[in-house]
């Protein structure tokens, strides 16, 4: 997945040896900012110890879901294809389908701006499929989003295989959609940035949805675990001693929902009407975070890490070393760590990503520094 600040890379070097060396004799994990997900399974596959994921946004705990649920593979994948034909019986039902294809099939012969035009037009008309009619025509093709759509709303009945197909669809959509990165704007329909769009509009979901789904199958936690949708300061009052709570926190001024309103969409089936230039929803459907605010990030943090000290945990904290957008540095950080917990190893690692650069103000990766504490009770 594209992820903003994914710590997928870092568990291949300082991430991934710090959490091997405190995960011994753990409880439990607790994954306070679950994200994408990638810590979670990491732990979950690899350690024989129950891993409780929780973010705010839906489609972070159904990603972790479909892994901490289940402690063995799924061999018999032909729930796959049956999947796809019952969408594919379903689009037959829709009017658009065939439009859709049309246009998809004219994709660069058509100059892109009027392909935009006539895809945004043909999606309007969508009524009844939540993901086109807010996204398609911008971060998907007509054709891709009323796919999108249909293996919504086809999913398995059976919770396991529900759960697999609807987080191979969350992981689908990031890989389909024509943004930089994350969903904040999709790619603008001008000789800049059409020929991104483009090649994003060519992806083919349903085979980027069978292999998910099929990878997805293959992991399995060593141990059962759980996915909770809440706020981690809430979900840290069920922390108890021995437990090992990871925290990757916040670093963005931006609320997070901005980012992945595209994977909230799709992992709750429904949206509200989509407004600007990134189609968001209305505010009211987006969780709000005080760890992105400015004037509460510190307190935000110094309570969290405050609960989970009462109670007995440790912790690792990860955090870009410099100042982030939301007030905090990695300097804050470690001093309001030492509040509550002994530092007992910290070190900086990783290469960092922004994933919303441009050519003309900063690029989109480029190397820097994160902190990692590893924390245990005073």
């Amino acid at each position: 997945m594209k992820y903003m600040g994914s710590k997928r890379a870092m568990l291949k070097n300082g991430l991934g040896e710090t959490l091997e060396g405190a995960i011994d004799g753990a409880r439990r994990v607790l994954d306070l900012f679950t994200g994408s997900a990638a810590v979670a399974w990491h732990v979950a596959q690899r350690h024989p110890v129950e891993v409780v994921a929780s973010d705010l946004q839906l489609y972070s705990t159904t990603l972790a879901s479909a892994i901490l649920s289940r402690t063995s593979p799924i061999i018999d994948l032909t729930w796959i294809e049956s999947w796809i034909e019952r969408a594919s019986s379903r689009l037959i039902e829709e009017s658009i389908f065939r439009d859709a294809q049309a246009l998809q099939s004219r994709l660069g012969e058509l100059p892109i701006e009027i392909a935009s035009e006539n895809a945004r037009a043909l999606c309007a008309t969508a009524k009844a499929l939540p993901i086109s009619l807010s996204y398609g025509g911008y971060y998907l093709s007509p054709l891709q989003s009323i796919w999108l759509d249909a293996l919504r709303q086809t999913l398995p009945d059976e919770d396991i295989l529900k759960s697999v197909a609807l987080a191979s669809l969350i992981q689908t959509a990031s890989r389909a959609s024509a943004s930089p990165g994350h969903t904040a704007q999709p790619f603008k329909a001008n000789d800049t940035a059409g020929r991104f769009l483009l090649e994003a509009w060519r992806r083919d979901v349903v085979a980027l949805a069978k292999s998910s789904a099929a990878e997805i199958c293959s992991k399995y936690a060593l141990r059962k675990g759980q996915a909770i949708c809440g706020d981690a300061l809430q979900v840290a009052e069920l922390a108890q001693p021995g437990d090992l709570a990871f925290l990757d926190p916040p670093y963005s001024g931006v609320h997070y929902s901005r980012f992945y309103h595209v994977l909230e969409t799709v992992a709750r089936g429904s949206a509200g009407a989509a407004e600007g230039a990134g189609r968001y929803p209305p505010p009211s459907e987006r969780p709000h975070s005080d760890f992105s605010i400015t004037t509460k990030s510190g307190r935000a943090f110094d309570l969290l890490l405050n609960t989970l000290a009462e109670k007995g945990a440790s912790a690792i904290v990860t955090f870009p070393a410099g100042i982030a957008s939301n007030g905090l540095s990695g300097e804050a950080v470690k001093i309001i760590a030492e509040k509550h917990f002994h530092i007992d190893l910290e070190k900086v690692s990783s290469r960092f990503s922004t994933l919303g650069g441009n050519t003309k103000n900063r690029i989109a990766r480029h190397d820097t520094h994160e902190l990692i504490l590893r924390l245990s009770p005073r």
